[in-house]
């Protein structure tokens, strides 16, 4: 009788598995096997395209392949983390949906956190430019990464306080590359949301990373798929996902600085990506129409990811069943859900220079030994950098005996920016605009603004301010200008002539959360009228220079979401003022010491996707009847310019540039606003409203005008550019309104 040969099931099973390995992978795997062989899974980078690794997750879960070790590099390093720490793919999802990423991308924050100095002068240039060592010169990156940082620190929050990447729930590594000598770094220790910031740092894009004592920009200009160092750390089977699109053969499709920036590093990721193809036993390549800065198609590129998880589901399904033959190992637990706080021990500001430390006691004052959120942290975070001081306010937490300490890591800002800019309207005509902010140079926490226009109507506007941040703080102001505008009866012209004014002013400041800004003082002016055409008995009286001295209080308040284009908040100025002729000639005659006051209000409501209703008011008056009020602070209507150089001189639709002034004015008005495209607008428009010398004729119908127009609208990068067809019961025909670019 032939004797029979047996063979053991354990064996049986390992055949299986040594077959599934051959047929799949790129290489032979490696011919020793363990008892249950471990799963090491790669990412690599590709900027938004990495939204794909979401869908490839959820395919592997489903096909109860447990990861036994994990890395990635740039976005994948992103991906990679959050699966670490024990994301379900669904919860990585919702945070990616739950991103705005044109302002994470941009290091823009909410305008309610920027200082009320910087709205009114940062939000009208083109181009800036820093200056540094007195010299104009390039910046190192286009962005900081500022928002990148807060939004690392949310959601790797739940691993604040481990400090070995081979502790979290799947030990993790990323990759970085030494922006000194070009070596790739592994990132295997320290501050987990630092070391995926490093591994992310485009270069040129955002500012390189200083971690571990080494500067470090993105991982994928070295190693964008790290097989190597995952399988170093104890993998024996490698499943790669692979976003990344290899070099561009085509030169049309350069046509981005990222994707210049992109082409140039891939130059030398060949031979690792080469190297890690072959120690891959699962290469899964994602194949998709989406670019790296793609960011607002998520839901689009995390669909791809699961499409081409779904053709690979079989395999990675028959892999798992082949190790859970071996020794079975369920899934791990993914139900990590962000912190809402943390017991802080102390606060610790580092890396600034030229603010004094008392300035630092405005923010996170009463943290120490408490209870902090992090939504608190990262309002905070954002008022601090919203005061334009600092170019970055990044944060991370330290272990020290057992308690944590909260560091922010502040580096200054330059200490001066040159900006530029161009304009056009119609009643103000042509004018190019330069802007030079300086920080901390003419004194510790000082400001000092200056806005240059250069055009047929020319204007020099200064800001200086001393910062105090929630305390009272001092200014000094000074603004000149000089303008033409035509002088009319009704609806004709009857004169042309010009405006200058010298204006000085000193006043104490305070501000309330950004939004809300007191300022009182004295204001010195020197101004002259010149007729062009008529002689006016009115204005002739004012052909040489006069001076007035002004006592004023004021309140402004602007909550706007965006300064163009708002979809909610409003704008406001309460002003009183108390004015005084200084000059010794004809001019002290004229006019008594003076009182008025005005309000101005716009709010913004958001009707829905597509419609904003934008009502507004204004109310000027003088503030006893037997005062004559200077000609210059007289209450003016007319002209679509929102930004006129005199306060008290207020846009009109259907009404010529200053056609109407006197003592007392008030109007309403209400705009509908419909945007039709991306970035296109139409306007419905109407004003009404009376501007008078005598307060019984304010409510006459007879005084009443009433403007309507419509304009159309396209948010270019250089300002709005406009058209508005208007018209009025006080014009006939026709009336047309053309303006190019930010208003200043």
């Amino acid at each position: 009788m032939k004797k029979k040969t047996y063979i053991s099931p354990s064996l049986i099973i390992l055949i299986i598995l040594i077959i599934n390995f051959y047929s799949f992978s790129q290489n032979k795997p490696d011919s020793k096997i363990s008892k249950r062989p471990s799963v090491g899974l790669v990412m690599s980078g590709g900027g938004a395209k990495g939204f794909a690794y979401i869908g490839l997750l959820k395919v592997i879960q489903e096909a109860g392949l447990r990861i036994d070790y994990i890395g990635g590099t740039s976005i994948g390093s992103i991906m990679a983390g959050l699966y670490a720490i024990g994301y379900a793919p669904d919860s990585i999802a919702k945070i990616i949906r739950s991103q705005n990423w044109d302002a994470i991308m941009q290091d823009k924050i909410s305008r309610k956190y920027i200082s009320f100095e910087e709205k009114a002068f940062g939000e009208k240039f083109i181009v800036s430019l820093p200056i540094k060592n007195k010299k104009i010169g390039l910046s190192a990156s286009l962005f900081q990464g500022q928002n990148v940082n807060l939004m690392l620190n949310k959601y790797f929050s739940p691993a604040y306080n481990i400090t070995n990447f081979n502790d979290l729930q799947t030990p993790f590594i990323c990759i970085g590359t030494n922006l000194l000598n070009g070596d790739a770094v592994v990132l295997n220790k320290g501050y987990l949301p630092m070391a995926i910031r490093s591994s992310m740092s485009i270069p040129g894009y955002f500012s390189p990373t200083y971690y571990n004592g080494d500067y470090l920009v993105d991982g994928g200009v070295v190693d964008n798929y790290p097989v190597k160092q995952v399988k170093g750390m104890g993998a024996e089977i490698i499943v790669g996902l692979d976003v990344q699109s290899g070099l561009t053969k085509s030169i049309d499709k350069l046509n981005t600085i990222t994707s210049v920036i992109d082409q140039i590093i891939a130059y030398h990721r060949v031979s690792a990506n080469t190297e890690g193809y072959k120690l891959t036993n699962y290469y899964i390549p994602i194949k998709m129409q989406f670019g790296m800065m793609n960011f607002e198609d998520y839901d689009s590129i995390i669909a791809v990811g699961e499409k081409v998880g779904r053709k690979y589901f079989n395999k990675l399904k028959s892999l798992a069943d082949s190790l859970n033959a071996i020794e079975f190992r369920p899934i791990k637990k993914y139900d990590t859900k962000p912190l809402d706080s943390v017991f802080v021990n102390k606060v610790i500001f580092r890396g600034y220079e030229k603010m004094p430390k008392n300035y630092f006691k405005n923010f996170f004052s009463e943290s120490n030994n408490s209870y902090i959120s992090f939504d608190e942290i990262e309002r905070d975070i954002n008022q601090m950098y919203g005061s334009g001081f600092f170019e970055h306010v990044f944060y991370k937490f330290e272990q020290e005996n057992d308690n944590n300490n909260l560091i922010l890591d502040i580096k200054e800002a330059d200490p001066g920016y040159l900006s530029g800019g161009l304009h056009y309207d119609s009643d103000y005509l042509g004018s190019l605009f330069v802007n030079g902010v300086f920080r901390n140079v003419f004194g510790k926490r000082s400001k000092l603004f200056a806005e240059l226009v250069l055009g047929s109507n020319p204007r020099l506007k200064t800001l200086y301010i001393i910062d105090n941040g929630t305390k009272l703080g001092f200014g000094v102001k000074l603004d000149m200008f000089s303008f033409d505008f035509d002088d009319y009866e009704k609806d004709v012209k009857v004169n042309s002539l010009n405006f200058t004014n010298y204006k000085a002013s000193v006043f104490l400041n305070s501000v309330f959360k950004n939004l809300y800004n007191f300022r009182a003082g004295f204001e010195y002016e020197y101004f002259r009228f010149k007729q062009r055409i008529g002689v006016d008995t009115l204005f002739t009286e004012f052909q040489k220079f006069s001076s007035y001295g002004t006592v004023f209080a004021s309140l402004n308040a602007d909550t706007r979401n965006r300064s163009l284009f708002p979809t909610k908040g409003f704008t406001s100025e309460v002003r009183f003022e108390y004015i005084m002729p200084l000059s010794k000639n004809v001019i002290k005659d004229l006019f008594t010491n003076s009182g008025i006051a005005y309000m101005k209000y716009e709010h913004y409501l958001k009707l829905s996707d597509k419609f904003v209703l934008n009502p507004g008011y204004f109310v000027g008056i003088t503030m006893k009847q037997d005062e004559v009020v200077p000609v210059q602070h007289l209450f003016a209507a007319g002209g679509l310019n929102p930004n006129n150089y005199i306060a008290t001189c207020v846009d009109f639709t259907g009404l010529h540039f200053i056609q109407t002034y006197g003592y007392y004015m008030e109007i309403a008005r209400m705009k509908l606003r419909y945007n039709f495209m991306k970035k296109m607008y139409l306007t419905l428009r109407t004003d009404a409203g009376a501007n008078v010398s005598e307060f019984e004729d304010m409510y006459d119908l007879k005084n009443l005008a009433f403007g309507y127009g419509i304009t159309g609208s396209y948010d270019s990068f250089i300002g709005p550019i406009q058209l508005s067809v208007m018209g009025s019961n006080l014009n006939s025909g026709v009336m047309l309104f053309l303006n190019l670019g930010f208003w200043f």
